[in-house]
């Protein structure tokens, strides 16, 4: 009797398989194509039909169908299985008694029967329901998308597994369960839980919205998130799923480029209006790390790798304020070190993408038609704040430039170069000297990509803040009422770090004391009536990055001093992103 693996070899050939994923061309009794496991300019990937097997002369991957999709679509072998199977219509069996395969599957039937109990928590709550449709998502969306709800009880879940035969230990390896001192109880409670899937379509993991106040004891100081996400288990790591991945992949793949949102609800509504080679990073977040193959190419980038292998192209459609310029500045980096082409979509600010889907979805439509490049993206930012043409050099040289070092192609480089000169006026003999100087000094072409992305990073995310605050105490002088209202801004900051963080960074800005104040003059020379609430939305912005740093270096939460800072930082942010007011 054939395995499910021979059946499934008997029904789908290798080229037929590859074919699917990316362009292959005959070659006598062979095929070749570009391999899609590392960059190429020419063909170097055979495919042996009669073999069954393919072969890239360039990286050394190699393997059948089975390794192909798997090493494609990021998923294990089991999931390669699934996709293959139901692709030539084979009811899988249980594969063998391999203790590997036998956990890996108990672990999936969990996460299923957990997704079954959700759905019907679900539709026996019609105030959740409502919720979702007074959002803009329709019944259909819903059930597509196995919404489903967690009820506020503490082991319901648990219990309800338990009953089914499962083990409290596999209940917990996969993320569903917490242990506090020996008494078990169900990670999410009281929420909208948003079920993620691995490319194959097997639930992974869960996302969950708080839905109303979940029981905590008055006491405990724990502050509730929005959104709760499942713990890196050994089916899932945040850094290697997008949510939606399984249902957007093929629209990705044929329609040649992908919209990247940033949450559960910006997804859905996104597909519900036709565009479903959209993907989120909701409770994720792109990953630089990169495996590296004998030969040095980029052989895996977690989920943004997956992307760039079902197409180069892609769109950044996060929020319109500033920590979704932020998010966008970031993945776009990894993006471009990829040799992505990356365009940003311009969303209004203090709206999302289901804000916008829901109140009409053709301005959607024109958002993502008229998306634009990131450079040149940008470069308008630029142009329309400031004619002064040394400010635009700075500004080129701090925002520009670091996305020019991630570009690959000498060409685009040298063309983007001439498009700066066209659209500022400045030389381009200057941009090119100050562009290779800035490499010089600013991109280490011996790291990988990750080290030169978190090092732009830092700076592009911090330092124009600091640089924009400081400017306007060095423009007005020390004794200026900004100098003490900037100050006492601080106030929170220094309480929870007892550090002196003001002081800090105005020795850290000090020594650039002169251009600062020249380019805050130059800015606010003839609007000084925006000028105090600038300065407060700064603080707050830069109260938030610092804040968020401090957060991280708390980890873990090990002691009661720490768990308090954690919670009074997290309130804090919270204050901050609802104060926001530009």
């Amino acid at each position: 009797m054939l395995s499910p693996v021979e059946k499934i070899k008997e029904k789908l050939s290798i080229v037929e398989v590859i074919s699917s994923y990316i362009t292959v061309i005959q070659a006598g009794n062979n095929y070749k194509a570009k391999c899609p496991f590392h960059n190429e300019k020419t063909p170097s990937f055979s495919i042996s039909p009669d073999k069954g097997f393919y072969y890239c002369f360039g990286c050394g991957a190699k393997g059948d169908i089975f390794s192909f999709v798997e090493k494609f679509e990021g998923t294990d072998f089991l999931g390669s299985l699934k996709i293959l199977a139901d692709r030539a219509g084979i009811v899988l069996e249980k594969l063998n008694n391999d203790k590997t395969f036998d956990d890996k599957e108990r672990w999936y039937e969990i996460l299923e029967e957990a997704t079954k109990f959700f759905e019907s928590s679900f539709d026996k709550n019609p105030k959740a329901r409502a919720y979702l449709i007074n959002r803009g998502l329709s019944n259909e969306t819903i059930k597509t998308f196995r919404v489903g709800y967690a009820l506020p009880e503490w082991r319901s879940l648990t219990d309800h597994l338990i009953k089914k035969g499962y083990k409290i230990g596999d209940i917990e390896t996969v993320g569903l369960a917490k242990n506090n001192n020996g008494k078990i109880y169900d990670r999410f409670r009281s929420r909208i839980i948003f079920p993620i899937s691995d490319s194959s379509g097997r639930v992974i993991a869960f996302s969950g919205r708080i839905f109303k106040e979940e029981i905590v004891p008055a006491d405990s100081g724990i502050t509730e998130a929005k959104y709760l996400n499942s713990p890196d288990t050994p089916l899932f790591n945040k850094s290697g799923v997008l949510f939606g991945i399984d249902k957007a992949k093929t629209a990705i793949r044929t329609r040649g480029y992908s919209i990247i949102v940033e949450g559960q609800m910006d997804l859905l509504m996104s597909h519900q209006a036709g565009f479903i080679n959209t993907v989120a990073v909701s409770g994720t977040a792109f990953s630089d790390h990169t495996e590296e193959s004998d030969i040095g190419d980029m052989t895996k980038i977690n989920n943004l790798g997956l992307i760039r292998r079902l197409s180069p192209n892609i769109i950044f459609a996060f929020d319109g304020d500033s920590a979704g310029i932020r998010a966008s500045n970031r993945s776009a980096m990894i993006a471009l070190s990829l040799d992505m082409q990356v365009k940003i979509a311009i969303l209004p600010e203090g709206k999302d993408p289901a804000d916008i889907i829901f109140d009409n979805i053709d301005t959607w439509k024109d958002i993502i038609k008229n998306s634009v490049d990131i450079i040149n993206f940008h470069l308008n930012n630029i142009c329309k704040s400031t004619n002064d043409m040394r400010i635009q050099g700075r500004q080129v040289k701090d925002i520009i430039f670091p996305f020019l070092s991630m570009i690959k192609s000498s060409i685009e480089k040298s063309a983007y170069i001439t498009s700066i000169h066209k659209k500022t006026g400045l030389s381009e003999k200057s941009l090119i000297d100050d562009y290779q100087d800035y490499e010089r000094n600013n991109f280490n072409k011996t790291k990988k990509p990750e080290e030169n992305i978190k090092q732009i990073d830092s700076k592009s995310r911090r330092d124009s803040l600091e640089e924009k605050l400081f400017g306007v105490i060095f423009w007005k002088g020390d004794d200026s009422e900004y100098h003490t209202k900037i100050k006492e801004l601080f106030n929170f900051l220094n309480k929870e770090t007892n550090e002196d963080k003001f002081t800090k960074l105005y020795e850290k800005h000090k020594p650039n004391s002169a251009i600062l104040s020249f380019e805050s003059e130059m800015w606010y020379g003839d609007k000084i009536n925006t000028l105090d609430r600038d300065v407060k939305e700064i603080v707050l912005n830069l109260e938030e990055e610092i804040l968020i740093e401090e957060k991280a270096s708390l980890q873990p939460l090990d002691t009661e001093e720490k768990l308090i800072k954690f919670n009074n930082m997290s309130k804090r942010i919270e204050e901050i992103k609802q104060t926001r007011f530009i």
